[in-house]
């Protein structure tokens, strides 16, 4: 196995950390030549929290590309990433002309920076060199403890529909209605909310917070909604619909005449409220309504080498 990158250019990785470093202090990192992909999921609980799945592509971030893995064409670890996250800012400020990362396997002996108890039997290596006051050279050595994940197969799926429902390309100022919800976080009846949506007639989108024989409050986007629809193949992911989507203009759009038209689902408040920080930054963002679920999918600067995914699973469903 082997791991071996150069870029001059970290910055849409570190702005991309930064956006989901408060879901989990654990990533896991999946290097392909043509993609690196960040997944937030955790194993043990994945059909009741929130995943993260964001896509970088590798020709836009770095400039050599080594990867060798008896696994196919892919090199999996799992690490902190506020390690790494701070690793990358150190090298922001440094004022340095590369970065470079290596994949460094130790086996299990007890070395010092190896925490074998959990498994970090590995360390990503990131180093640079930048100039002193003094004009002197300055090596710098960062190796974050890692996992080599040796068995994605049943843990590491990203979520897919057979049968998707409707999307709702929203606008930046979307971003308003979190903040509208943050307030309702710390009442009693704040764990859940309702997702009510519908896209006949005009395109309906609201949030339904309530406490039994005491309020009901329905907060709604009182913005135009675009509406789009796309017949999506069992084979084909819903990133793939949603990028056809984000390049559709004045296509006609499909239907299906059994396809989910409006939806009323329950989440936890808390789970939707993390995507706020991915909401806010990200330039395109379409929200995939389910039947029972929902999923937003953001393009950071519009150009498609940066996507992030990230999955609700519904609570309780009423349609």
């Amino acid at each position: 196995m082997r791991l071996k990158l150069m870029t001059r250019n970290p910055e849409p990785l570190k702005e991309t950390l930064s956006l989901i470093s408060h879901v989990r202090k654990f990533i896991i990192l999946k290097f392909t030549n043509d993609e690196l992909t960040i997944i937030l999921v955790n194993g043990q609980t994945i059909s009741l929290e929130p995943q993260v799945w964001c896509k970088l592509k590798m020709s836009s971030l770095f400039e050599s590309i080594i990867i060798e893995s008896k696994q196919g064409d892919a090199v999996l670890i799992e690490l902190n990433v506020d390690l790494l996250l701070q690793t990358l800012r150190n090298f922001d400020k440094a004022n340095s002309e590369g970065l470079n990362l290596k994949l460094q396997r130790t086996e299990t002996s007890g070395k010092p920076g190896v925490n074998t108890k959990v498994g970090r039997t590995a360390s990503l290596a990131l180093y640079y060199s930048n100039l002193n006051i003094n004009a002197n050279v300055i090596n710098h050595t960062f190796k974050i403890p890692a996992k080599i994940v040796k068995d994605p197969i049943n843990v590491l799926h990203e979520p897919q529909r057979p049968h998707l429902g409707f999307f709702f390309k929203m606008p930046h100022e979307f971003v308003t209605m979190f903040k509208r919800l943050e307030k309702f976080k710390k009442t009693p009846s704040g764990d859940l909310v309702t997702i009510k949506a519908s896209k006949l007639n005009k395109a309906y989108l609201g949030f339904i917070l309530e406490e039994e024989g005491k309020y009901k409050v329905t907060i709604s986007w009182n913005g135009t909604i675009e509406v789009a629809e796309k017949i999506v193949s069992d084979s084909q992911s819903s990133e793939d619909a949603v990028h056809e989507l984000q390049s559709q203009t004045d296509e006609d759009h499909y239907h299906l005449d059994n396809t989910v038209e409006q939806a009323a689902f329950k989440v936890k408040l808390k789970d939707w409220q993390l995507a706020s920080k991915i909401v806010g930054r990200c330039k395109e963002v379409v929200l995939d309504i389910g039947p029972n679920d929902c999923s937003l999918h953001c393009d950071l600067d519009g150009t498609g080498d940066v996507e992030i995914a990230y999955f609700v699973n519904g609570y309780r469903s009423s349609v």
